[in-house]
């Protein structure tokens, strides 16, 4: 067994994985809640925490179980694992990554969201928390096992350059996991379900570009879709080829 699977089996010894990922997820509706309470704004509305935080089950399931896709598949790769969470948001994914022993860093163009959740939960210290656009430089190349863009690049109207510093930033046998959403109209009609507050006015694009922008440059193998009753959500992986 891989030092990762170790690790992980070692923080989960008195629970298993979904029960640890069920711990965490009510840890953080529960501040979600809290800040939503307190008011909000049109970036906290757009990082989803409305939807993130909303009592119908049909929508806590929608965007929940793209996390924890995501955090199911870094805990099925053997050996010790350096994640990049680029497009971090309200740093969900970073969080339990960090849990698990996994090094992290959580990157977002603008913190204004992650710093009101950080007031509400006690991140790990050992996540690196980088602020700004990963095209100016600084992050180190063959530096990443994992690169999670989980339902950011929908926002980026020009993928390539991205595309092209993501595939410079993994290793040889590193991969990059996205996910997206298809922008149909029954996941219109669920953004509508989610409350006023999540617009989706930060989208101008969706999986299927998102996914076609990959493919020039990578492997593309699907990992997951959401269906209700049509695809919604789409989860990927991609591999330098």
């Amino acid at each position: 067994m891989g030092s990762w699977a170790v690790m992980r089996h070692s923080h989960q010894t008195a629970k298993n994985p979904m029960t640890s990922f069920n711990l965490h997820k009510q840890k953080f509706k529960t501040a979600f809640r809290q800040i939503l309470s307190e008011g909000d704004s049109y970036e906290i509305g757009e990082a989803a925490l409305p939807a993130y935080a909303h009592p119908n089950p049909l929508i806590d399931w929608l965007f929940w179980e793209r996390i924890r896709v995501a955090y199911d598949f870094a805990g099925s790769r053997e050996g010790g694992q350096n994640v990049l969470d680029f497009g971090c948001g309200s740093g969900v994914l970073s969080y339990l990554l960090a849990q698990d022993g996994c090094s992290v860093t959580a990157c977002d163009v603008n913190f204004g969201p992650l710093d009101v959740v950080r007031e509400k939960v006690a991140f790990p210290s050992s996540i690196e928390f980088v602020e700004g656009d990963i095209l100016a430089g600084g992050l180190k190349e063959g530096s990443f096992d994992v690169i999670f863009a989980l339902d950011v690049l929908e926002h980026i109207s020009d993928l390539d350059p991205y595309v092209v510093e993501f595939r410079r930033l993994l290793k040889p046998d590193g991969v990059v996991v996205v996910s997206g959403p298809t922008e149909n109209l029954f996941y219109k009609i669920g953004r509508r379900l989610a409350g006023n507050r999540f617009t989706g006015d930060y989208h101008v694009t969706n999986i299927a570009h998102v996914k076609a922008a990959f493919e020039r440059e990578m492997r593309v193998t699907i990992l997951k879709k959401l269906l209700f009753p049509v695809v919604l959500f789409e989860v990927f992986i991609a591999r330098p080829e």
